[in-house]
């Protein structure tokens, strides 16, 4: 039993390694250039990347159940557009677009989940098919505009701080984070999106209704899909059919990255939001140094070749 307990040096370096791959990368910049260890620019990585955390929540809550999700950008396209029309074109009060944001999203996530399970074929294929639709409607509502001038109320989620200090965004995204956490590591509910999606068959047998289980995913990832969209328009002060479009590669490249298993089943969120920090330090400090867009690309493909060689070694291992 002791040696089954402990952990091989292998082991320890994989949990590790996106903690010190986010270390080495803020030391790297800080003596690449001046310009990244300053407290404006450190404090802009973590303002810019609260909504790709909050999305990241969405998108491993559904690898985890099994799925895969690839319309996620356009969702948050919708709810943006929807928000910002309602209250810039129609005078909706900012709570009750907020609302109407979030419970949009999460009627889209049912509708992916449901009609994966409907089809009975893969989530991908399904949410590829999804992307389409949401584009349309995202694009139906826009009128293809860009919608300004929000009200300050709405902004306030973005762009103010607590005491001239602390964004209002961060906290969003903390308390968003403490939660999801809880109840994935926590609770009944949590353990059950794991065993739905590490092996369906023996949750059936176990008597879960993991159907139910898998669109329920959906219906949570959606409800959080929509706060992500509020929070990049907020920081913006402003929303398109563009906007948003694209995150869900982003957030699968950090869940992938942080080791949450695309057979479902395995994921840890800790791990994924320190991996989402190591892609916005990553895209910060390179532009900082005058890497383009290109060479980011290929930094983030390396990484993340690198981390599933170093866990796909240690479960061979195991």
């Amino acid at each position: 039993m002791e040696k089954a307990n402990k952990k091989s040096i292998g082991e320890i370096l994989v949990d590790l390694s996106l903690p010190i791959l986010l270390v080495a990368l803020v030391i790297f910049f800080s003596i690449m250039t001046d310009k990244f260890f300053t407290p404006l620019n450190l404090t802009n990585i973590l303002v810019q990347n609260v909504h790709v955390a909050v999305c990241s929540c969405a998108v491993m809550i559904i690898m985890i159940s099994g799925g895969c999700d690839l319309s996620i950008g356009y969702q948050m396209s919708v709810a943006a557009v929807l928000v910002c029309k309602m209250m810039t074109v129609y005078g909706v009060p900012v709570p009750v677009a907020l609302l109407c944001a979030v419970v949009l999203c999460s009627l889209l996530g049912t509708f992916n989940g449901f009609m994966a399970q409907k089809l009975k074929s893969n989530t991908m294929i399904v949410t590829l098919g999804t992307m389409a639709i949401f584009q349309g409607i995202s694009y139906l509502i826009s009128e293809s505009k860009t919608y300004h001038n929000l009200p300050k109320s709405y902004m306030f989620l973005g762009q103010s701080k607590v005491f001239g200090v602390i964004p209002v965004n961060v906290i969003i995204m903390i308390v968003i984070v403490v939660i999801v956490g809880f109840v994935m590591g926590k609770t009944a509910i949590g353990r059950k999106v794991y065993a739905a999606g590490d092996n369906p068959e023996a949750g059936r047998l176990a008597g879960l209704n993991v159907a139910k289980i898998k669109v329920l995913s959906f219906t949570v990832a959606g409800v959080l899909v929509g706060i992500s969209a509020i929070l990049l328009s907020a920081r913006s002060g402003s929303a398109d059919s563009s906007t948003g479009v694209g995150i869900e590669f982003t957030g699968i490249t950090a869940c992938v990255l942080s080791g949450v298993a695309l057979k479902g089943g395995e994921g840890t969120l800790w791990k994924v939001i320190v991996a989402v920090f190591v892609l916005g330090i990553l895209a910060n400090g390179m532009q900082l140094i005058n890497l383009g867009t290109y060479p980011q690309y290929i930094a983030k493909g390396v990484i993340m070749l690198v981390s599933l060689y170093m866990t796909n070694k240690n479960s061979k291992a195991m």
